[in-house]
C-alpha cells in the first residue's frame, strides 16, 4: 500500500466511488503494522477490513499459506454478503491461495489485475530464459512459481485487467489464455490534485530541502534496485557531472542503497538518499525536479512516471515495453536498450549522461517535452478514465455470471 500498486488502490477507489451503485470494502491483509483484526467504516460507501500478517517465521510453506488463506475469508465470512453483485478484485500473484479459498466459498467473479510478471522478476526480463521451461509440469521452483501465476489468470481469475498492452500479449501468447477474458487498462492520476508550481514557490521549496538556487535537481523514484537501472543512472551521472557541476541527483525510495553508495565514489556530495519517504515529501521533490529520469529494465504503467507527468517534469525513459506505451518520441527522451546475445540487458551510460545534459542545458526543450503532460493525463491516464473502464468491466462479468448461472 505504500509504493506503486497502493497508488493505484488509492486512485481508484477515489473514482469507482463517484457511482452510486457501488460499495467498496479494502481487504488490506498481511498486514504487519496492525496486530488485530477491525474493520474501519471510512463512508457509508467505503470501509476497510484490517488482517495482521501471521505470527509465524518468514520462510512459509504453502500449507501456511493456505492455513492463513482460511483465515482471511472466515474473516471476510462474516462481512461479505452470501448473495448480491460482488466481485473480488486481486492486485497480486501472492494473492494465489486467497483466491484458491474464494472460489470454495463464494460464487462470486474474481478479476486479477496485472501491476507486474513473475517472469520478469525471476530473469530480470530476460525472455530468452523462458525457453525450455516446463510450466505446465513444473520440476523446480522457477517452474512451480510460473505454473502458479498461470493458473491464477487462466483457471482461477474469471477476468484479468492488465495495465498495458505488451502483458496482455503475453498473457496471450504464453500462458494461451483467450484474449477475450483479458482488458487492458492502463494506471490514472486525478491531475486536480497536482496544482502548478510557481517559480517563486520552487525557489523556496528548493532553499527549505537544502538545495542552492542554481543547482539543478534530477530525480529517481522508485525501488532502489538493479530492474530500475539504477546502477546505469548512477554511472551516467557520474559521467554528466564531468561537463556540469551544479548538478544533483535524488534518488528516492527503499532498496539496495549501499550497493548503490559502492558505486557513488567521486558523487557523495552530489547524490541524496532519502530512503522511503511519505507521499507529502516525495511531491516536494517532484516540485522542484528538472529532469526526472526513469532507465527501468522491466516496467509497466509505473505511477512514478505518472506523478512526473502531472508535475511537467521533463523525463528521460528507457525505451522498453510499458513506458513505450506512455510517452513516444518527441514527449521524453527515449534511451535504448542494448541486448546481447544471451538477452541480457545494459544501457549505454554515456547515452543517459547526454539525455540528462541536454534536458538540463536546454530549458526550453525540457519545457517543450513535458508541455503535453496534463493534456495526456486528462486524457489517457485520469483516474476517471480507469475507473470508466473497469466499471464497465465489472458490469460485462457479472452479466456473463447470470447468464451462466
Amino acid at each position: 500500500m505504500r509504493y506503486g500498486i497502493g497508488t493505484y488502490i488509492r486512485e481508484l477507489i477515489g473514482a469507482l466511488l463517484k457511482y452510486t451503485d457501488i460499495n467498496l470494502f479494502l481487504i488490506d491483509y498481511r498486514n504487519i503494522e496492525i496486530k488485530e483484526f477491525f474493520v474501519e467504516t471510512v463512508s457509508t460507501r467505503y470501509s476497510k477490513i484490517m488482517i495482521p500478517a501471521p505470527q509465524c517465521s518468514s520462510v512459509q510453506t504453502i500449507l501456511d499459506e493456505k492455513r492463513y488463506a482460511a483465515v482471511v475469508v472466515n474473516l471476510l465470512s462474516g462481512i461479505i454478503p452470501r448473495s448480491g453483485k460482488v466481485v473480488f478484485q486481486m492486485n497480486s500473484i501472492d494473492d494465489f491461495a486467497i483466491i484458491e479459498k474464494l472460489k470454495k466459498t463464494y460464487f462470486y467473479p474474481v478479476i486479477s489485475i496485472v501491476h507486474f510478471a513473475q517472469w520478469q522478476l525471476l530473469f530480470m526480463a530476460n525472455k530468452q530464459r523462458l525457453k525450455g521451461l516446463n510450466i505446465d509440469n513444473p520440476t523446480n521452483i522457477i517452474e512451480f512459481i510460473l505454473n502458479r501465476e498461470k493458473k491464477m489468470y487462466g483457471l482461477l481469475s474469471d477476468h484479468i485487467v492488465s495495465v498495458t498492452r505488451y502483458m496482455k500479449a503475453f498473457l496471450v501468447g504464453e500462458y494461451s489464455i483467450n484474449p477475450s477474458k483479458i482488458t487492458v487498462v492502463p494506471n490514472g492520476l486525478d491531475i486536480s490534485q497536482y496544482p502548478e508550481t510557481s517559480q517563486e514557490e520552487k525557489s523556496i521549496l528548493k532553499a527549505k530541502l537544502g538545495f542552492g538556487p542554481e543547482e539543478k535537481i534530477i530525480v529517481f523514484s522508485g525501488r532502489v534496485d538493479p530492474c530500475k537501472g539504477i546502477y546505469f543512472l548512477i554511472d551516467a551521472f557520474m559521467e554528466a557531472c564531468k561537463y556540469r557541476d551544479n548538478l544533483r541527483l535524488v534518488i528516492i525510495g527503499h532498496g539496495d542503497i549501499q550497493n548503490c553508495l559502492n558505486r557513488t565514489i567521486s558523487s557523495f556530495g552530489k547524490i541524496t538518499y532519502t530512503g522511503f519517504i511519505p507521499s507529502d515529501n516525495l511531491m516536494d521533490f517532484y516540485k522542484i525536479a528538472d529532469a526526472g529520469v526513469v532507465p527501468s529494465i522491466y516496467d509497466h504503467c509505473p505511477y512514478t512516471v505518472l506523478e512526473m507527468m502531472a508535475h511537467k517534469i521533463p523525463l528521460i525513459l528507457s525505451r522498453i515495453n510499458g513506458l513505450d506505451e506512455i510517452l513516444e518520441d518527441g514527449q521524453c527522451l527515449f534511451v535504448d536498450p542494448i541486448i546481447g546475445e544471451d538477452g541480457e540487458m545494459s544501457f549505454d551510460t554515456e547515452e543517459i549522461a547526454k539525455s540528462i545534459l541536454s534536458v538540463i542545458g536546454n530549458e526550453e526543450k525540457g519545457k517543450a517535452l513535458a508541455s503535453g503532460y496534463p493534456r495526456l493525463i486528462r486524457t489517457r491516464f485520469s483516474s476517471k478514465r480507469m475507473a470508466v473502464e473497469l466499471y464497465s468491466v465489472l458490469k460485462t462479468l457479472y452479466v456473463a455470471v447470470e447468464t451462466r448461472i
